[in-house]
């Protein structure tokens, strides 16, 4: 009931009950407790770290059972801001993915498989880094793999750059195939490779044209190979943001310095403040990419601003390349990009989890560690069903807003014949209200006609 509430309207325990009562739920489900808020609290107790675990590997065997053996991983974390003041070791401060500093985070981590249906989520403390989460996983990954007989060296992992670490890639290669990317810091003459000697070309699904540059060395203490993947139209647009940033920088710098000479009452501005207030004119992509200084001549600041060219140059060179990595030698520049992209849609579905609609992670309603575990896992229970849903409808073009739309256009209504022989034996019969043909089709995919009481 709690997926349900929380996938249909983010519902709060204290609602539940009420909503059942209005549901067609009534009619297929008796519910053996009653349907109060303490009655959730009680039954999200019993879910600690062990048994979302065994529940996790249970449904991977049942998916399994079903056609849906994994083949790869995506890896990717995220976290939601909370009004928890006085939690327990979850709730930390960290860096806000929704910009809001002020409050205490819950991290987040999910790993989807095939048709990114959720294995595993990890619920953690915003403060800790990326890297060791992943650390802290790889073992753990490698036993639920193997707890549902499957071989890891048949599995791909995918990550981004942010896990990234020797120990890391060494360990996961000796257990899975990886496929990553590189840094920028990492890639500058990678990056000076002119486009005119990539060989491989290709349009990916938004008609783009995408060029690659094979490429192979020793990154992370491993020997890995890889490839340059080049977007043009990502090029285009990073050139138009950055000029039309590069303008609102040099205008802000300019009211910066129109300020320094005045005089009158106020505190003074120090070189400090000054420095600060640059700082804050930069986007912070585009730091590294100026050269500034203060210095005071005759009791007043000057502020020495210029844009450093060399790192221009290379930054432009950089725009709609990314370098992506893998220890398997036999796949194509259009594989390993195409691999690496399948991260879009989990970060596609991470959007799901946060949004305020539809499987929301906040608020949470609850405070204590273990209760906030299974908060988390029942919303990654509920983006698994949609997904599923979503596999056995097989539309490509169809979305989980969309198809919850038209799920929540499906209506069943009792309807009086005045006729005592139809099935109720009451005069009465169940039907489904008219619905749109795209709605109609997902009903029949689904074959959502046996549940209807009879």
């Amino acid at each position: 009931m709690t997926i349900i509430g929380r996938s249909e309207h983010a519902l709060s325990r204290n609602v539940l009950d009420e909503y059942f009562k209005r549901s067609s739920l009534q009619f297929v489900w008796a519910p053996k407790y009653k349907l109060s808020s303490q009655n959730f609290l009680n039954y999200m107790a019993k879910l600690d770290e062990d048994t979302i675990r065994r529940i996790e590997l249970d449904v991977s065997r049942t998916l399994i059972k079903k056609g849906l053996k994994p083949t790869r991983l995506i890896f990717d974390t995220t976290n939601f801001y909370t009004h928890i003041e006085h939690g327990e070791t979850l709730p930390q401060k960290g860096s806000s993915k929704d910009k809001r500093y002020d409050k205490n985070l819950i991290g987040v981590g999910l790993i989807a498989s095939d048709h990114n249906i959720p294995f595993q989520s990890i619920t953690y403390p915003a403060n800790k880094h990326d890297a060791l989460l992943f650390s802290e996983l790889i073992d753990d990954i490698c036993e639920r793999l193997q707890d549902i007989n499957i071989a890891t060296e048949n599995i791909t992992i995918i990550f981004d750059r942010g896990m990234n670490s020797s120990d890391n890639i060494k360990r996961v290669i000796g257990n899975m195939h990886i496929v990553g990317s590189l840094p920028a810091s990492m890639c500058r003459d990678l990056f000076r490779i002119p486009v005119s000697e990539f060989g491989e070309t290709w349009k990916n699904a938004s008609s783009h044209i995408i060029k690659a540059h094979f490429v192979s060395g020793n990154w992370y203490e491993c020997e890995l190979v890889g490839i340059i993947r080049y977007n043009d139209a990502t090029k285009r647009k990073n050139l138009v943001e950055w000029y039309r940033n590069k303008q609102k920088i040099y205008t802000k710098i300019d009211d910066i310095r129109s300020k320094l000479g005045r005089t009158g009452r106020g505190r003074k501005l120090t070189a400090k403040g000054l420095v600060n207030r640059v700082v804050d004119a930069i986007p912070k992509q585009y730091r590294g990419l100026f050269d500034y200084s203060v210095v005071e001549v005759d009791g007043k600041l000057q502020l020495n601003f210029e844009l450093n060219e060399n790192r221009e140059h290379d930054y432009l060179a950089a725009m709609g390349k990314t370098v992506i990595i893998t220890d398997m030698k036999n796949l194509t520049g259009q594989q390993i990009a195409e691999t690496y992209d399948a991260r879009n849609q989990i970060e596609t579905d991470i959007k799901w989890l946060k949004n305020s609609l539809l499987i929301p992670l906040k608020p949470a309603y609850v405070r204590k560690d273990l209760k906030i575990r299974a908060h988390v896992f029942l919303c990654v229970m509920g983006m698994l069903l949609y997904n599923y849903l979503l596999y056995l409808i097989g539309n490509e073009g169809l979305s989980m807003e969309r198809l919850a739309y038209h799920l929540d256009q499906m209506r069943l209504g009792l309807v009086y014949t005045g006729d005592e022989k139809v099935k109720s034996g009451m005069g009465a019969e169940f039907v489904i209200e008219d619905m749109s043909r795209d709605a109609a089709e997902v009903f029949s995919k689904l074959n959502l006609d046996k549940y209807i009481p009879a």
